[in-house]
């Protein structure tokens, strides 16, 4: 039997997290997330799909609300983002993207952090 797909609204939070490997940050490597004319926010973890920001000092999003911006890492890539809120709990926003960030950007952010952190992961 075939399950059909479901849409970013419909995946929990559980399956979400079994779905992607995330790449979580410590405090002072985190990428910051510039939504359309808004300031910059933290990032608290990224994956292919998704990516979950801190939003304390600000008015956060709807849920389902369709999201723009650019995702800036440390490193230096700046990815252009757009996606859906799926989660807004706790003065963080959880995004589904529609379009995947590069895998090879996210390489380089593992290989860093595990080089620099060994043990954060």
């Amino acid at each position: 039997m075939v399950q059909a797909a479901k849409s970013p609204e419909m995946i929990s939070s559980e399956e979400e997290r079994r779905r992607f490997h995330r790449i979580r940050y410590p405090r002072a490597e985190r990428p910051s997330f510039f939504p359309e004319g808004k300031n910059a926010h933290p990032v608290l973890d990224v994956s292919g799909h998704g990516l979950l920001y801190a939003c304390p000092d600000h008015q956060p999003p709807s849920l389902h609300e369709p999201i723009k911006g650019v995702l800036h890492f440390r490193r230096g890539a700046k990815i252009p983002i757009e996606g859906i809120v799926v989660r807004n709990q706790n003065q963080q926003i959880a995004l589904y993207l529609h379009k995947e960030i590069p895998f090879n950007i996210l390489l380089v952010e593992q290989r860093y952090l595990l080089n620099h952190y060994p043990m954060w992961s």
